[in-house]
């Protein structure tokens, strides 16, 4: 995990970015080696096989690399998570890749409470499953609602293999979710929008990027944003 991070790590000024800390559940808790269950961090945390390298991998990151073991539905863990890394800290660039089912209404919901986010990228991914649905509850981003079971669905993949119902049907759930997860993006003080960039091939449909930016707006940003691939082009 923490292929972004790095990629960030090497591209983005060091004098301008302090870290970039990478939020899982499954990280190990510091300090404690990692378990059969872990993540494995030694591509942050480990030491270089040439011994004759004075300093390990963390050292070596231009822009330092953190992770940090949160999980994101837990509501204390994540109040402790804003404490300690959100509030007055910044300005402070969320990027959630893959998130899978519940856990992009909670980055909304992390970019919604916290001011000092300037800067929001999600990437949804699978959809939320269908207990959500059968409880009949009602998903709640800031004035935004609207029922689970418009966006739940039930499948899953295994060994390769998708079992579920057909992509025809799933692509217009993911679709609606996207459009969901948007409107729940809280745009009083903010600049967003919906992207459709190709980026699954072979019949994937996982193509929605949501961004957004506190304002003021960063003109070189939405100047490069508005000039993306529209919907069905390729970067």
């Amino acid at each position: 995990r923490g292929y972004l991070s790095m990629f960030l790590s090497e591209l983005l000024p060091p004098e301008r970015v302090e870290r970039c800390i990478l939020v899982d559940k499954q990280w190990p808790m510091h300090n404690l080696p990692p378990k059969q269950h872990h993540i494995n961090w030694s591509h942050i945390y480990g030491s270089f096989k040439d011994s004759s390298i004075p300093y390990n991998y963390y050292e070596s990151w231009p822009v330092k690399l953190n992770t940090s073991k949160v999980n994101l539905k837990n509501s204390k863990e994540v109040t402790n998570m804003e404490e300690r890394l959100f509030q007055n800290k910044g300005p402070i660039v969320l990027v959630a890749v893959h998130l899978c089912g519940t856990l992009s209404l909670r980055a909304v919901e992390i970019f919604n409470r916290n001011p000092e986010t300037k800067f929001f990228c999600l990437k949804p991914c699978c959809l939320p499953t269908m207990v959500h649905a059968k409880r009949d509850e009602i998903f709640k981003l800031g004035e935004h609602s609207f029922p689970a079971k418009e966006v739940c669905m039930a499948g899953k993949w295994k060994k390769g293999e998708w079992h579920g119902p057909p992509r025809t049907v799933t692509q217009k759930y993911f679709e609606r979710w996207a459009d969901h997860l948007y409107l729940g993006i809280d745009d009083r003080d903010a600049t967003k929008i919906k992207k459709t960039i190709m980026v699954q091939r072979f019949g994937g449909y996982q193509n929605e990027f949501l961004l957004a930016e506190r304002l003021p707006e960063t003109n070189s940003v939405w100047d490069v944003l508005q000039q993306s691939p529209e919907v069905g082009e390729e970067f």
